[in-house]
This record gives structure tokens, C-alpha cells and sequence, in this order.
């Protein structure tokens, strides 16, 4: 197999002209996809979390029950990075729970970064410390995104339930932004904190860093659904994510290209399985962080072993034929999403109307802007 960590080139040419980036990109990712290669992962070091969120899919802030055990020790995450970079893989996320909660966070992020990963850390901002930063001078990521849920002290920990936290996160992002690394801010948009959407977002601008928002709250792993009252209605959430005419356009782009591609009657059309994959703390490897329903445990084999054997099944389920989404003109709009429908439904073949009324209300506008 190629090496695709270090591929620059392609051999390939059109018209006996050298092939342009975007064609190059294309053909990059039709060999990632024919060779399932696992491209990127996210390693969940740990459901343990300083913070009580409201919205939080692990809700516990413990190892869920179906994963009794304890997380992995340092010497398997170190190992486990060995066997990921060996089977290809280049962009890495570290996230949690809250990663820097973990001792060992720091020869865990070194080693990846050694091997050669592109790496993304996820981080509530609270727990910035100097050891961490020193490391991220010397090895820089290549974000650290930071989820921010008020502009206020009062909004921010009526979500996090945490007093004080407020505070920590901005020092937290100010401190970053002095070391001049890349942070990037984020905010889920919900009930408790709707009036401060345009303040988050001046806040991200004020500091001068990239902002995106997502409304599309699930349920907890452990079948609770309480974070499902914190849904702001469809219109409300389109109208605000629409405001952003970049993200408007990137949704153009992506509904574009989705036209007249094959029905391939496949469930799973992501990258999950194909070219993704997910580790939670206690070592399990699944296709994504969603699908909760098919993992390997990777304290009885190594990554390539669940990899191969595995993770395939994920593209073996079908849509059935009397799916409302089989065929659906709009589905690319919605953010199509098997694991979110099992979430939400216990059955990973029935939509989401939430997710149903912000695809249509997406693909309305986006046909509006084409007549105007």
C-alpha cells in the first residue's frame, strides 16, 4: 500500500497535462476510499469531565454502563498511536470528556505529534495549564477548539452547571491566543443560551478566530433525552446558521456536488468505517462516536485486526426500500445520519424529524438563492 501519509504526487495525468489540485484531491480520496485507509480518527481518552453540561451526550460524566472498565493506561494510547500512523492514518482529533483532565495528557498529545499526526485537540478551555502549553509551543496542533456556550457568566454556567467556569474558559482561550496558537471557538446553539448567539459570535470575531455553531442536540448515550428539551426550533436554527454567508455557501457547494450521484442503497454514506474511525476511553474501536451499537475491544486485538474485521459491517446495512430517506432529494441537506436516528428513535432506519425539518428548510433556501 502506499504511503498516503507522505503521498505529495500523483503519477496520473488528463490530457497530458500534470493533474490540477482539485483533481488531484479527487483521485486522493478515491484511493483513501478504495483501499479503506483510516485516514483520521478521534481518540476519546476520557468521559470524565470538570463540567455538568445540560446538552451532554455522556450525561454521567462516567464510563457509560455498557463499557464497565476502566480507561486505557498510557502505555496503550502510546502503542495504539504506533498501530494507527502503521495503517495510515493523518489527521487526528484528542477530545474527551475533557482530555487535559487525564495526567498523562501530554505524553499522549507528544507521541501522536512525533508520529507525524495532524492533530486537533478538543477542550473546554478550563483547564489550561503550563505544561500544556509549553508542549503546544514546541509542537504546535493544528487547532485546539474550544466550545463556547455564553457570552455571559450567567448563560455559560447555566449550561455547565460549574461556578466559576465562565472565567476559567475565556483565561483559558486568552491564554492561547497569547502563545499565538490556532483556536478555533464553537458553540452549541440551545434554549438556554438563544438570546447570546450574536454576542458568541462577536466574541469569536473580537478575538479574531474562527466560529461555527450546531444546533442538532441528540440524546445521551444512556437513552436520556432530557438534552432534546434544549432544541431551538428548525426555522430559528437555519435562520442563524444562514446568517454566516460562508457556512451558507459551503452548504451550496456540498448540495451541488451531491446532484446525480448513484444510489448505492447503503446505509452508512459517510466516512465511518471507510476511511474514520473512533476509540473511546475504555479501548473500544467503533466507526464513529455515534454509532454506539458495533465496536471491537481493542484490549483482545490491535487496531488493523478490528479495522479490517470490524469495522466493514457498518457498510454492509442497507436502507430499506420503504425508506422515507431512500431516494429523498434533500437528504444531503439534513445531515443524513443513521447513528443520530438510533439515538433519537432506537431504530437507525427512522429519521429524525428535526433533522428532516432544518434539511427542508436548508434546501428551500438554498433553492430561494438560486431563483434571486
Amino acid at each position: 500500500m502506499m504511503d498516503l501519509r507522505h503521498s505529495n504526487r500523483c503519477k496520473g495525468t488528463q490530457s497530458g497535462f500534470p493533474l490540477t489540485e482539485k483533481d488531484y484531491l479527487t483521485y486522493f480520496k478515491g484511493k483513501v476510499e478504495r483501499l479503506r485507509v483510516p485516514l483520521s480518527g478521534d481518540l476519546a481518552v476520557t468521559h470524565r469531565c470538570n463540567l455538568r453540561c445540560v446538552h451532554c451526550y455522556v450525561g454521567s460524566h462516567q464510563t457509560p454502563p455498557s463499557v464497565p472498565r476502566e480507561e486505557l493506561a498510557t502505555s496503550r494510547w502510546l502503542s495504539l498511536l504506533d498501530e494507527i500512523t502503521a495503517a495510515g492514518c493523518l489527521f487526528l482529533l484528542i477530545t474527551g470528556g475533557e482530555p487535559l483532565l487525564r495526567d498523562d495528557f501530554v505524553d499522549i498529545y507528544r507521541h501522536a505529534k512525533r508520529k507525524g499526526l495532524l492533530v486537533t485537540v478538543f477542550t473546554n478551555g478550563t483547564l489550561i495549564r503550563d505544561e500544556v502549553l509549553d508542549v503546544w509551543d514546541d509542537l504546535p496542533p493544528q487547532a485546539i477548539e474550544i466550545s463556547l456556550y455564553g457570552a455571559t457568566a450567567a448563560t455559560y454556567e447555566t449550561i455547565t452547571g460549574t461556578r466559576g467556569s465562565y472565567e476559567r474558559c475565556v483565561r483559558g482561550i486568552e491564554r492561547l491566543l497569547e502563545r499565538r496558537l490556532n483556536v478555533r471557538l464553537k458553540t452549541v446553539l440551545m434554549r438556554d443560551n438563544r438570546q447570546e448567539f450574536e454576542a458568541i459570535r462577536a466574541m469569536a470575531l473580537r478575538y479574531g478566530v474562527k466560529f461555527r455553531m450546531d444546533a442538532e442536540i441528540f440524546p445521551r448515550f444512556n437513552g436520556d433525552r432530557s438534552p432534546l428539551e434544549q432544541r431551538v426550533p428548525p426555522e430559528e436554527a437555519v435562520d442563524l446558521e444562514f446568517s454566516d454567508q460562508t457556512r451558507f455557501l459551503q452548504w451550496v457547494e456540498l448540495f451541488e456536488r451531491a446532484q446525480g450521484l448513484p444510489r448505492t442503497g447503503t446505509l452508512y454514506t459517510c466516512g465511518a468505517g471507510m476511511t474514520h474511525f473512533h476509540v473511546d476511553p475504555c479501548g473500544y474501536l467503533r466507526p464513529c462516536l455515534m454509532v454506539q451499537d458495533l465496536h471491537y475491544d481493542l484490549g483482545q486485538g490491535g487496531f488493523l485486526e478490528g479495522w479490517k474485521k470490524a469495522m466493514p459491517r457498518i457498510r454492509k446495512r442497507k436502507i430499506p426500500a420503504s425508506s422515507r430517506c431512500e431516494g429523498c432529494s434533500v437528504k444531503v441537506a439534513c445531515g443524513f445520519c443513521p447513528a443520530f436516528f438510533r439515538l433519537e428513535n432506537n431504530n437507525e432506519t427512522m429519521y429524525s424529524e428535526y433533522l428532516c425539518s432544518i434539511g427542508q428548510i436548508r434546501y428551500q433556501r438554498i433553492l430561494n438563492a438560486a431563483h434571486e
